[in-house]
C-alpha cells in the first residue's frame, strides 16, 4: 500500500515533470497504453489539457492534470481509460467571470475604485476555484475600438467587434453578413489588443466561446 507521503512525493514529481516536459503534440496514453491522442494545446494556470484524436468527427478531450499519471520527456500517461475518457471528458471547463470593484491610489495619491474581471475556473489540478486571468476592465475598453478584429487562443478569426458595453465589461462579435454569429464575449477573456493591427487576442479556444459565450449572459 502506498503511504500519504509517498503518494504526494508521486504527485509532486508529476507536477514537476508537467512544468519540464508536457508540450504541443506530446502523445497520450490511458492507464492501460491505449492511445487517446496528441496534446493540441494547454494551460498550466488552468491545469488542463486538450487532447485531439486526429480522426475526423471525434471530439477533443479537455483532460485535468489530476488524470495524469506519469509523464516524461516522450509520453503523457493517464490514470484512466480510454472509454471514461471519452465519455466524461468531452466538454471543456466552464468558465465565469466574476467583476471586483477594489481602491487602489490614484495619481495624486486619492484613492479611485478599479474595476476588474476575473475568470473562475474549477482547477485542473485539485478541482478548486481557481483565477486564471484578471484584465482592468477600464484599461481595456479604452484600447478598444468599433470594427476590431477578433482572433481565439489558435489565431482562427471569430468576426469583428460590433458593440462594446463597457459598464458590463462586454464585447458582441459578429461574423456574417446575412445570418450572422454572435458572440457576447467578457473582456476577461481577451489576451492582447494590437491598436496598430486592429485585433483583439482572446484566451480562449472557439469551441469555449461558442459553448459559453452564443448568448446575452443573464445578469446583463
Amino acid at each position: 500500500m502506498t503511504s500519504p507521503s509517498n503518494q504526494t512525493n508521486e504527485r509532486q514529481t508529476v507536477v514537476e515533470n508537467i512544468d519540464q516536459y508536457l508540450a504541443d503534440g506530446r502523445p497520450v496514453f490511458d492507464k492501460s497504453g491505449k492511445k487517446v491522442g496528441e496534446v493540441k494545446m494547454y494551460s498550466t494556470a488552468a491545469g488542463y489539457l486538450v487532447v485531439g484524436s486526429g480522426d475526423f468527427g471525434r471530439k477533443d478531450l479537455y483532460i485535468p492534470f489530476r488524470l495524469i499519471r506519469n509523464i516524461d520527456p516522450h509520453d503523457v500517461f493517464l490514470s484512466e481509460d480510454k472509454d471514461t475518457l471519452e465519455s466524461q471528458y468531452t466538454q471543456p471547463p466552464q468558465i465565469s467571470t466574476v467583476t471586483e470593484t477594489r481602491m487602489v491610489p490614484g495619481p495624486n495619491g486619492a484613492m479611485t475604485p478599479q474595476t476588474r474581471q476575473v475568470q473562475m475556473v474549477q482547477s485542473g489540478y485539485d478541482s478548486q476555484p481557481a483565477a486564471i486571468n484578471t484584465v482592468d476592465a477600464e484599461k481595456v475598453a479604452k484600447q478598444l475600438a468599433l470594427g476590431m478584429a477578433v482572433y481565439d487562443v489558435n489565431g482562427e478569426r471569430l468576426g469583428d467587434i460590433t458593440q462594446y458595453d463597457i459598464p458590463r465589461s462586454l464585447l458582441v462579435v459578429e461574423q456574417g453578413a446575412f445570418n450572422p454569429r454572435v458572440l457576447f464575449v467578457p473582456f476577461s477573456a481577451i489576451k492582447d489588443v494590437d491598436r496598430d493591427k486592429l485585433s483583439v487576442y482572446l484566451s480562449l479556444p472557439k469551441d469555449t466561446l461558442l459553448k459559453q459565450h452564443a448568448m446575452l449572459p443573464s445578469n446583463g
